[in-house]
Parts: structure tokens; sequence; C-alpha cells
């Protein structure tokens, strides 16, 4: 009996930015933990035929961070942290994919991670979720859902800490947890998202 396939039809797919969310979680003031996300983003998928051998590529407006306070996200596009006139994109490009995980949806994606003009070898712990047509256009646009998970270290990528505080420890941990939950679709989403003045 054959089993039904899961994920996106092999093709260019590309990433929705009005369904995903790009989160990251950081320690902070030492015994805190902050949440935050990137609200701008594009990328594209090119789903292979052999899945091993997809493509993938994320980019994000390193000064669309935003954790929901706006002096503290003034302080984390400056110098000392992302410095995002100097490095406005962070970028993730696929180098490899494999199954991992528990179930025949889950895969690890590897890549290459750019954050701060630096690049580090990063594996999200990945699997497909479902898929569903588009619901404003159910006839023209089809979609895909993922969800994704991976810690990294800042000072992989020269990004500063904020120096010590002063009851011990470092303003910003280096260890950042990373959960991605990401809508392929079929079509690019660039026409629709300036017709609703939507910035990507």
């Amino acid at each position: 009996m054959e089993s039904t396939p899961v994920g996106p039809e092999p093709g260019l797919w590309h990433l929705d930015p009005l369904h995903s969310s790009l989160i990251f979680v950081a320690h902070y003031l030492r015994f805190g933990r902050v949440q935050g996300t990137f609200g701008r983003a594009r990328g594209r998928v090119l789903v292979a035929e052999d899945p091993a051998a997809s493509k993938a590529e994320v980019v994000m407006d390193a000064a669309s961070v935003n954790t929901g306070v706006g002096a503290r996200d003034a302080h984390l596009r400056s110098p000392d942290f992302l410095d995002v006139e100097n490095h406005p994109e962070l970028r993730f490009v696929s180098t490899g994919l494999e199954p991992g995980g528990r179930g025949r949806d889950a895969f690890r994606l590897h890549g290459d991670l750019t954050v701060h003009g630096t690049a580090a070898p990063v594996t999200l712990e990945a699997r497909w979720v479902g898929e569903a047509p588009d619901y404003a256009r159910p006839d023209d646009v089809h979609g895909h859902f993922f969800s994704a998970a991976t810690r990294i270290r800042l000072s992989d990528h020269g990004v500063g800490d904020g120096g010590a505080v002063p009851w011990g420890g470092r303003m910003v941990g280096d260890e950042v947890d990373v959960v991605l939950e990401v809508r392929l679709q079929n079509q690019d989403p660039a026409p629709f998202l300036r017709q609703i003045g939507h910035e990507s």
C-alpha cells in the first residue's frame, strides 16, 4: 500500500509573510526572557523531485525587529547589537536536507545563517504541518504549513551582549532560541501585498 505524499509538490514555492511568524526568544538581564519577531521577510523554496536536493533561502529585514518595546528595539538595531545600518539583512541559505525526528513529516534542514554580516552553520528541526487553499483566493493559491526550531549563539555572528549588569551576567544571553511558523504558497505574494498596502 503506497503512503500518501507529504509536503509541497516539486517546483518553486514562496514565503507568505502574512501567515508566517519568525520568532526569537533570548535571555535578558540575566534572569528574564524576552520574545521578539522579525516582521518583514521574503523567501523562496525550490522543491526538487528528490526532496534532499531542495533549496531554500529566506531574507529578513534586520530593522523590522520587534520586541514590543520601542526603546529596546532601537537599541537592538544599534551598533551595540544588530547594527542594521551596516548589516540590513539576516539571511538563511540551505545547504542540505535530511529526514529526521519523529514521523515521516519531520526533517532536518541544514544551512548557513548570516547575522551581523557573519555566517555560521545552523540546523533547523522542522516538520511539515499540513496544506490548505488560501482563505481569500482558494481557486488560485495553495499553501503548505511548516514548523521549525533551532538555537543559535550570538557570539558566532559577532553580535554583542550589551555588557555586564550589576547583579552578574550579561544584558543579553549568548544563546537565542528561534521558532519558525511558516506558510509557503505556490504564487509570489508580492503583488497581493502591494495591493493591500502591506510592506513585505
